[in-house]
């Protein structure tokens, strides 16, 4: 490995490397919020039965949460204090087995029987309504555990070498493990968007090259806390013998001299997480025999570019091992909810005549009496070239539960312009719009024939889908002068410059712009 570390020093590095990359205890915090609530539901739905063997269950895990708090203390007070090489390694491996055996109860069918459990519960109980949030907590800790296991593995000097396609890999991680990481982390507030992915074989490590990767997202995700619309892009893309990955985000940007340390630094094991993170991805990628380089600018956002030698002539690669091995058990959970969460979505749709009379106000009503510590309201619309509503779903933002799109319309959440209206810094109501997560789902819920399917058709069609929901917000009571943040603004209205040069910009202003049909903008 680049950038060598003997001995202890290199162990304690790795050590650091790995809890680094954990970010679990929120998720586990979220794991115990989220069976006190099932237990709750179970004695409001009269199943005592069932809640006296589930709150057994939720002791145990109690048990072992408090320990693994204990276990990352002594850690954390350790590394703060400089204590001696040997006392940091075994602090940390101590902490990393709580780590696994947690997870590890977290991931047993037999412990919490949640899948079963809900079946004694309506889908609209609280339960019931938070359980994508409870399936992305789930995704990340099946991942973690995976994680240590793959840890292991490496200092039992067992050969890892495997050939991957770097577009599958990605394409897979993205959607078990990193979206709801990314949705979690970023309250739901960053677009993440999978771009080109061209098949191409690598050889190497592969639960390193994993781990490097999020280090980038983790990295992207942080630099974009601050900013109402987050936008995370990823690509891959052939170039000769090369596969070059990007990374690019709309968030803080860093000046010069970080980039440099990021790219030089050889002494950040002591430092900062952000550089002790990619010390790690420098290090992977010269694994990979790759370049990495970094262009950033301040306030407006970082790209990532990793190059890559890739394997010639291979085309076929055995099947990619699973991130967890215990996301099959996953499968049960999704079977049990399905039809529930698909017949609750129905239910908080508004009728026809309703919503192109009033959506606007509804939105608006949402905010007003959402009891959250944030207020808000969050809501899918879809306005036809007809101007007519042909979807809308809405809810206000809960006291205890951080709705998603996919909870408020499951069926439809890639496919639909989604929203939220919430407060910002200075308590001011702002609208947030994000485009359809899937281009396919999206011309398949308009009918639009394949032959006629493409980029630009999808930009235009979101462009002026753009614009028949503002005039129809508008028209339905939400006021005029509410701030808009749009997601992609330069992709679907480049040639704005009102738009373009302030964000956000008034709601008006956006259904002042024409359609296709009215010529050019």
């Amino acid at each position: 490995m680049s950038e060598d570390l003997e001995g202890i020093k290199r162990d304690v590095a790795e050590v650091k490397f790995l809890i680094h990359d954990l970010r679990v205890e929120s998720f586990i915090n979220e794991v115990i919020h989220y069976h006190v609530t099932v237990n709750t539901d179970l004695e409001v739905y009269n199943a005592s039965q069932a809640q006296a063997i589930h709150a057994e269950d939720l002791q145990e895990l109690k048990t072992r949460a408090q320990k693994q708090r204990k276990k990352l203390r002594e850690y954390s007070n350790a590394v703060k204090s400089f204590s001696p090489d040997k006392t940091i390694l075994a602090l940390g491996r101590d902490y990393i087995d709580t780590v696994y055996d947690i997870c590890d109860l977290i991931l047993d069918p037999r412990w919490g029987r949640s899948h079963k459990v809900l079946s004694f519960l309506p889908p609209d109980s609280r339960s019931g309504r938070s359980h994508s949030h409870y399936m992305n907590c789930i995704r990340w800790i099946c991942a973690v555990h995976a994680r240590i296991q793959h840890f292991h593995g490496e200092k039992s000097d067992k050969d890892l070498s495997r050939q991957f396609d770097i577009a599958a890999e990605i394409q897979d991680f993205v959607r078990h493990v990193v979206r709801g990481y990314v949705a979690e982390k970023s309250g739901a507030r960053v677009e993440m968007q999978v771009d080109r992915m061209d098949s191409a074989v690598l050889e190497g490590n592969l639960y390193r090259f994993r781990r490097m990767f999020f280090n980038l997202v983790m990295n992207a995700v942080d630099g974009m806390k601050d900013r109402k619309v987050g936008i995370l892009n990823i690509s891959a893309a052939v170039d000769g013998d090369r596969v070059v990955l990007r990374v690019r985000d709309n968030g803080s940007g860093m000046s010069e001299a970080k980039i440099q340390q990021l790219l030089t630094d050889r002494t950040s094991l002591d430092g900062e997480l952000h550089s002790l993170g990619f010390v790690f991805v420098r290090q992977t990628v010269a694994d990979f025999s790759g370049d990495v380089s970094i262009e950033s600018e301040v306030d407006k956002g970082t790209t990532i570019t990793i190059s890559l030698p890739h394997v010639q002539g291979v085309t076929d690669v055995p099947d990619r091992p699973l991130e967890c091995e215990k996301l099959e058990i996953l499968r049960d959970f999704e079977d049990v909810r399905s039809s529930g969460k698909a017949a609750w979505a129905k239910k908080s749709e508004t009728s026809s005549d309703d919503r192109n009379a009033t959506c606007g106000e509804i939105i608006f009503a949402d905010y007003k009496i959402s009891e959250a510590p944030f207020p808000g309201s969050i809501f899918a619309i879809g306005v036809g070239e007809d101007d007519a509503i042909d979807l809308f779903t809405h809810r206000p933002y809960e006291r205890e539960w951080n709705i998603t799109h996919e909870d408020l319309s499951p069926m439809l959440f890639e496919a639909t312009v989604r929203g939220r209206l919430e407060e910002d810094e200075d308590k001011t109501p702002v609208l947030i719009l994000k485009a359809p997560l899937s281009v396919r789902e999206y011309f398949d819920l308009r009918e639009v024939p394949e032959v006629d399917r493409g980029a630009d058709r999808f930009v235009t069609m979101v462009h002026d889908e753009y614009v028949r929901i503002a005039r129809k917000l508008i028209a339905t009571g939400l006021p005029t002068e509410i701030g808009v943040h749009l997601t992609d603004v330069q992709k679907f209205f480049r040639e704005s410059t009102e738009l373009l040069e302030t964000e956000p910009f008034p709601l008006d202003l956006l259904a002042k712009q024409r359609l296709t049909s009215e010529g050019d903008s």
